[in-house]
Protein backbone atom coordinates (compact mmCIF):
# COMPACT_ATOMS: atom_id res chain seq x y z
CA UNK A 1 0.00 0.00 0.00
CA UNK A 2 1.34 3.43 -0.95
CA UNK A 3 0.74 6.27 1.49
CA UNK A 4 -0.29 9.33 -0.55
CA UNK A 5 1.58 12.57 -0.18
CA UNK A 6 4.79 11.00 1.13
CA UNK A 7 6.45 11.06 4.49
CA UNK A 8 7.53 14.70 4.16
CA UNK A 9 3.96 15.85 3.61
CA UNK A 10 2.76 13.87 6.64
CA UNK A 11 5.47 15.38 8.82
CA UNK A 12 4.65 18.84 7.50
CA UNK A 13 0.98 18.23 8.20
CA UNK A 14 1.71 17.17 11.76
CA UNK A 15 3.70 20.38 12.27
CA UNK A 16 0.87 22.48 10.83
CA UNK A 17 -1.76 20.83 12.99
CA UNK A 18 0.34 21.15 16.13
CA UNK A 19 0.76 24.84 15.37
CA UNK A 20 -2.96 25.27 14.66
CA UNK A 21 -4.26 23.60 17.77
CA UNK A 22 -1.50 24.71 20.14
CA UNK A 23 -0.27 21.30 21.24
CA UNK A 24 1.12 22.53 24.50
CA UNK A 25 1.60 20.36 27.55
CA UNK A 26 -0.22 20.97 30.78
CA UNK A 27 1.28 23.57 33.05
CA UNK A 28 2.83 22.73 36.36
CA UNK A 29 0.73 23.30 39.46
CA UNK A 30 1.05 26.68 41.17
CA UNK A 31 3.42 26.95 44.11
CA UNK A 32 1.85 26.08 47.44
CA UNK A 33 0.50 28.94 49.45
CA UNK A 34 -1.02 30.95 46.62
CA UNK A 35 -0.81 31.70 42.96
CA UNK A 36 -3.31 31.22 40.21
CA UNK A 37 -5.45 28.12 40.47
CA UNK A 38 -5.88 26.24 37.18
CA UNK A 39 -9.37 25.95 35.78
CA UNK A 40 -10.20 22.77 33.90
CA UNK A 41 -12.20 23.82 30.87
CA UNK A 42 -13.76 21.23 28.61
CA UNK A 43 -12.00 20.79 25.29
CA UNK A 44 -13.92 22.25 22.37
CA UNK A 45 -15.97 19.57 20.65
CA UNK A 46 -14.46 20.43 17.27
CA UNK A 47 -16.28 20.68 13.98
CA UNK A 48 -16.59 18.78 10.74
CA UNK A 49 -14.73 19.66 7.57
CA UNK A 50 -18.07 20.63 6.02
CA UNK A 51 -18.64 23.14 8.85
CA UNK A 52 -15.05 24.40 8.62
CA UNK A 53 -15.29 24.92 4.85
CA UNK A 54 -18.60 26.78 5.29
CA UNK A 55 -16.86 29.08 7.78
CA UNK A 56 -14.02 29.58 5.29
CA UNK A 57 -16.56 30.54 2.60
CA UNK A 58 -18.03 33.18 4.94
CA UNK A 59 -14.52 34.52 5.59
CA UNK A 60 -13.89 34.74 1.83
CA UNK A 61 -17.11 36.68 1.25
CA UNK A 62 -16.29 39.06 4.11
CA UNK A 63 -12.77 39.57 2.76
CA UNK A 64 -11.00 37.91 5.71
CA UNK A 65 -9.00 35.39 3.67
CA UNK A 66 -8.41 35.68 -0.05
CA UNK A 67 -8.25 32.24 -1.64
CA UNK A 68 -9.28 33.36 -5.12
CA UNK A 69 -7.52 31.33 -7.79
CA UNK A 70 -6.37 28.59 -5.41
CA UNK A 71 -6.95 24.85 -5.72
CA UNK A 72 -7.14 22.39 -2.82
CA UNK A 73 -4.58 19.56 -2.94
CA UNK A 74 -4.52 18.10 0.57
CA UNK A 75 -6.67 18.00 3.72
CA UNK A 76 -5.42 17.04 7.16
CA UNK A 77 -7.60 16.43 10.21
CA UNK A 78 -6.16 16.27 13.73
CA UNK A 79 -7.85 14.36 16.56
CA UNK A 80 -10.94 13.48 14.53
CA UNK A 81 -13.82 11.68 16.26
CA UNK A 82 -15.89 9.05 14.47
CA UNK A 83 -18.63 11.64 13.87
CA UNK A 84 -16.12 13.63 11.79
CA UNK A 85 -15.40 16.44 14.28
CA UNK A 86 -11.72 17.46 14.40
CA UNK A 87 -9.75 19.55 16.85
CA UNK A 88 -8.03 21.18 13.86
CA UNK A 89 -8.12 21.08 10.06
CA UNK A 90 -5.36 22.04 7.64
CA UNK A 91 -5.81 22.56 3.92
CA UNK A 92 -2.97 22.63 1.42
CA UNK A 93 -3.69 25.01 -1.45
CA UNK A 94 -1.84 25.82 -4.65
CA UNK A 95 -1.98 29.32 -6.05
CA UNK A 96 -0.24 28.81 -9.38
CA UNK A 97 3.13 27.43 -8.29
CA UNK A 98 2.88 28.88 -4.77
CA UNK A 99 1.93 26.54 -1.91
CA UNK A 100 -0.31 27.96 0.82
CA UNK A 101 -1.56 26.28 3.99
CA UNK A 102 -4.68 27.30 5.87
CA UNK A 103 -5.31 25.96 9.36
CA UNK A 104 -8.50 26.03 11.34
CA UNK A 105 -8.78 25.38 15.04
CA UNK A 106 -10.19 27.02 18.13
CA UNK A 107 -9.20 30.48 16.84
CA UNK A 108 -10.73 30.01 13.37
CA UNK A 109 -9.00 30.02 9.99
CA UNK A 110 -5.57 31.50 9.43
CA UNK A 111 -2.81 31.21 6.88
CA UNK A 112 0.30 29.37 8.05
CA UNK A 113 3.71 29.67 6.45
CA UNK A 114 5.20 26.28 5.69
CA UNK A 115 7.36 25.15 2.84
CA UNK A 116 5.94 21.67 2.38
CA UNK A 117 5.22 20.01 -0.95
CA UNK A 118 1.68 19.19 -2.00
CA UNK A 119 0.47 16.29 -4.15
CA UNK A 120 -0.21 17.20 -7.78
CA UNK A 121 -3.81 15.93 -7.82
CA UNK A 122 -6.51 18.42 -6.88
CA UNK A 123 -9.09 17.56 -4.21
CA UNK A 124 -12.62 18.26 -5.40
CA UNK A 125 -14.94 17.94 -2.38
CA UNK A 126 -18.06 17.70 -4.59
CA UNK A 127 -16.81 14.46 -6.17
CA UNK A 128 -15.84 12.60 -2.98
CA UNK A 129 -17.23 11.58 0.39
CA UNK A 130 -16.83 14.09 3.18
CA UNK A 131 -14.71 12.88 6.12
CA UNK A 132 -17.86 12.52 8.26
CA UNK A 133 -19.54 10.39 5.55
CA UNK A 134 -16.45 8.18 5.19
CA UNK A 135 -16.04 7.69 8.94
CA UNK A 136 -19.73 6.80 9.32
CA UNK A 137 -19.60 4.36 6.39
CA UNK A 138 -16.39 2.68 7.62
CA UNK A 139 -17.03 2.81 11.37
CA UNK A 140 -17.13 -1.01 11.56
CA UNK A 141 -13.61 -1.19 10.12
CA UNK A 142 -12.17 1.71 12.16
CA UNK A 143 -13.74 1.23 15.61
CA UNK A 144 -12.14 -2.20 16.35
CA UNK A 145 -8.67 -0.78 15.61
CA UNK A 146 -9.38 2.19 17.86
CA UNK A 147 -10.51 -0.19 20.63
CA UNK A 148 -7.44 -2.40 20.20
CA UNK A 149 -5.11 0.62 20.41
CA UNK A 150 -7.22 2.33 23.11
CA UNK A 151 -7.56 5.46 20.93
CA UNK A 152 -10.44 7.92 21.10
CA UNK A 153 -9.64 9.86 17.91
CA UNK A 154 -7.88 9.42 14.57
CA UNK A 155 -5.79 11.61 12.31
CA UNK A 156 -6.96 11.92 8.73
CA UNK A 157 -5.13 12.68 5.48
CA UNK A 158 -6.96 13.27 2.19
CA UNK A 159 -4.77 13.41 -0.91
CA UNK A 160 -4.67 11.94 -4.41
CA UNK A 161 -8.16 10.44 -4.10
CA UNK A 162 -7.35 8.50 -0.92
CA UNK A 163 -8.33 8.96 2.70
CA UNK A 164 -5.67 7.65 5.06
CA UNK A 165 -6.87 7.16 8.63
CA UNK A 166 -4.03 7.02 11.17
CA UNK A 167 -4.97 5.55 14.53
CA UNK A 168 -2.31 6.09 17.17
CA UNK A 169 -1.84 5.78 20.88
CA UNK A 170 0.84 4.70 23.32
CA UNK A 171 -0.01 1.12 22.27
CA UNK A 172 1.03 1.72 18.64
CA UNK A 173 0.01 3.09 15.27
CA UNK A 174 -2.11 1.61 12.52
CA UNK A 175 -3.16 3.11 9.20
CA UNK A 176 -6.19 2.32 7.08
CA UNK A 177 -6.73 3.61 3.54
CA UNK A 178 -10.01 4.18 1.68
CA UNK A 179 -10.96 5.45 -1.77
CA UNK A 180 -12.24 8.99 -1.34
CA UNK A 181 -14.99 8.67 -3.96
CA UNK A 182 -16.55 5.34 -2.83
CA UNK A 183 -15.15 4.70 0.65
CA UNK A 184 -13.90 1.30 -0.51
CA UNK A 185 -11.03 -0.16 1.53
CA UNK A 186 -7.64 -0.07 -0.18
CA UNK A 187 -5.54 -3.09 0.71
Amino acid sequence: MRVPGGVLALLAGACILCTACGCLGTSSPPPSGGGIAPIDLPEPEGYTLTEALAELDILRVEGGLDTTGTTMHQVLGNRVTLDGRAAAWAIGLKDGEEVRWLTSGVTGWRETTLRAPLPDAEVNMTEILSPEELLAAQEDAIRPVMARLDAETVDLVLAEGVYTINIRSDAGVESLAFRADTGEVIV
